[in-house]
Formats: C-alpha cells, structure tokens, sequence
C-alpha cells in the first residue's frame, strides 16, 4: 500500500513539475518569438489546477496574446481571433492572484501592459458592434469593466474607459441589439448617475413612442429636460405628443406659467415659439422668438428657427407669385415684396446661427438665399 501511495505522489509531483515546466516553456517560447508555441504552452499551463493560480503564467499569457494581435505578420495575427480579450483576461488574472503586490508594481510590468490591452479590447468592441456581434461587444466591455480597478496610473481613464462611460455602451449595444429588457436596465442605471448624454433619453423617447407608451416616454422627457434644458429633441418629443393628444393649449399654459416664473429665460420662450409654430400662429411664435433673442442674442436654436420660419414664409409668398395670371403685374410686384422680405429677414438669423454654428446646411442655404436676392458677392462668402 505503501509503495502504491508513494507512487501515486510522484506522478502528482511529476505532473505539478510538468506544468511548470510549461509555464517556463511559455516564456522561453515568448522570447525567442516562437508564439505558436509559446500560445500552446501557456494555454496548457492556464487550465492545470497546479498552475491556473500562478501570476507569472498569466503575465506570459497575456503577453503572448499581445504579440499575435500586435503581429502584422497574417500567419501569427491568425493564430487566434480573439487574441485581444485573452491577452486582456490573462492580466486582470495575473493581477488578481498577485498575493505580494509585485506585478500591481512598477518592477512587475504589468501595470502599463494592461492599459494597452484594455485600449485594443475598447476597439475591439467596437468592431463587434459595427459588425452586429453584440455578445461579443458585451462581453468586451464586460472585461473592461473587471479591469478598471486596475487602472493605477489612470490610463484607463484618460482613454475614456470609465465605469459610465462603458454603462453607456453596454446601453448602446443593447439598444441596437434590440435587446429591449436591458436597454432599459442600462437607461435607468445611467439615469440614476446622472450620466451627462442626452441620447439616453432620446433613445428611450424613441422606443416608449414605438411600444406606443406615451406616459412612458414624457417621463423620459421629464428627466432628460432637467439636465438637457434646451435639447430640441426632447421638446420637440413633447411637443408632438401633446400634439397627438390635442393637448396643446395644456402646454401652452404650462409653458406660459414657467416663463411668468422665470421671464429672462430664453429657452422657454424658445420652446413656446416652437410650440405656436407647429400650431400655425405665426405672429406669437414670432414675437417668442424675439423675446429669446433679445435675452440671449447669439441663442443659435432661436435665431435658425426664426430663420427657416421667415424662409417658410417667403416660400409662401414665392409660391403665390407663381401662381398669379401674367397680366397681375401689381399684385405680382407685392407678392415679390413680400417673398424678398421675408428672405431678408431669414438671412439676417441664418447669418447669426452660422456664426454660432457653421454647419453645411446653412452655409448652403445661405448662399441659396444671397443668390436669390440677386447679392451675389455675399453668396461668395458660403461657397
């Protein structure tokens, strides 16, 4: 019994030996660049039982998978596709068994590997999203998340790898997954911080209107206005709802009643002059235009909304001249007058917004306005 017991011990041993042995194996295969090699010693060592909780072995590990991914040569780059998650998982191993602190140290070079390996992971996951493999995408961001208590230097974070900022990609992810059940578990817990991305509640305004929850979707809007005060997106949302309600002249009086409270808020006045647009009463959407502007000179969504309702207008008046008979030639120069007024005007916000923001659509729409107004070295300057 006793030499069978014995016997037994020197196999376990010989078999402990053997997977240290390929722990350095991993290593000697590492550093003469042998990595085909060196993946499958490492590989072996990672799931023996004597071995799996060795921090060395994951440190070579990691390694390794870093030099197949970093290879431009196609032969080692191809030895495993996910070489970016493996090389990462090794290091958040490494480090979790490192009972004496060496490898969390400068001296133990794992520190700055990891935030490399945590930058090829964040592409990564993007690359799974493009390519609509979102189990994939969450399970990138799912080892990025395991790997931030790690992240001693902040390099993690000065690359934009936060705890809500990959709260805010699983919600994304899941969003274009579908996923309906975990977009909202992901919105809610972005809600809940304070997360500063006004997509979250336009995306959940978006699907409460798809799954026809109108009370679902002001609640969002509710929220997302106390942090995104002037985002057209919700208002318009709200807006539109109200709308579909035929419940305008509820807003109207809400809006009303907000503006009595605080006069010298432009945004509200804004908000309002939206509203009355949408109705048709051109006149008070005017007049709230206005009054935001004269509060707020440079308001960019005031002066481009007033814009295209005096472009809208002008158009009006365009098109009743076309539709004259040719021997109206009086009322023909009137409607002429009028059209070219109303463009003028439009210009005079367009310019402003510009200045504000110069997007392509307004630059163009600009030259367009100038060139109709027969002002062609202005229309030069929105080439």
């Amino acid at each position: 019994m006793r030499n069978i017991i014995t016997a037994a011990f020197v196999t376990i041993s010989a078999i402990s030996f053997s997977q240290s042995n390929q722990v350095q194996n991993a290593s000697n295969y590492l550093r003469n660049k042998e990595f085909d090699k060196a993946k499958i010693a490492a590989d072996a060592a990672s799931v023996h039982e004597s071995t799996i909780n060795n921090p060395k072995l994951w440190k070579y590990r990691g390694q390794i998978y870093q030099e197949i991914y970093f290879s431009k040569d196609p032969a080692i780059k191809g030895l495993d596709v996910e070489a970016e998650e493996k090389a990462l998982d090794s290091y958040i191993k490494c480090l979790k068994n490192d009972k004496d602190k060496f490898y969390q140290n400068e001296e133990g070079g794992v520190r700055g590997l990891i935030v490399q390996a945590t930058a090829a992971v964040s592409n990564k996951a993007n690359f799974y999203k493009v390519n609509k493999e979102f189990e994939k995408a969450i399970y990138c961001y799912d080892l990025l998340e395991q790997a931030l208590p790690y992240d001693f230097d902040q390099g993690m974070k000065r690359a934009n790898i936060t705890k809500e900022k990959l709260m805010y990609n699983k919600f994304d992810t899941y969003k274009y997954a579908a996923n309906k059940e975990k977009t909202k578990e992901y919105a809610d817990k972005l809600i809940a911080s304070k997360y500063k991305e006004p997509r979250v509640y336009t995306d959940m305004v978006k699907l409460s209107l798809i799954d026809r929850d109108t009370t679902k979707a002001l609640e969002y809007i509710e929220k997302g206005k106390l942090m995104f005060e002037d985002n057209m997106e919700l208002v318009n949302s709200e807006i539109n709802i109200y709308l579909a309600r035929n419940k305008t002249d509820e807003l109207k009086t809400k809006l009303n009643d907000a503006i009595n409270l605080a006069p010298d808020n432009e945004v509200l006045h804004a908000i309002l002059a939206n509203l009355y647009q949408k109705t048709n009463e051109k006149d008070k959407a005017e007049a709230e235009y206005v009054k935001a502007l004269e509060i707020k000179p440079d308001y960019e969504i005031a002066n481009y909304n007033l814009g295209v309702m005096y472009f809208n207008t002008g158009n009006e008046w365009n098109d009743k001249l076309g539709a004259l008979p040719p021997k109206e030639t009086a009322k023909a120069k009137e409607y002429e007058a009028k059209a070219n007024e109303y463009f003028k005007k439009a210009v005079v916000n367009f310019e402003k917004s510009y200045e504000v923001s110069p997007d392509k659509a307004t630059k163009q729409q600009l030259r367009k306005l100038f060139l109709r107004l027969g002002e062609t070295e202005k229309a030069d300057k929105y080439k």
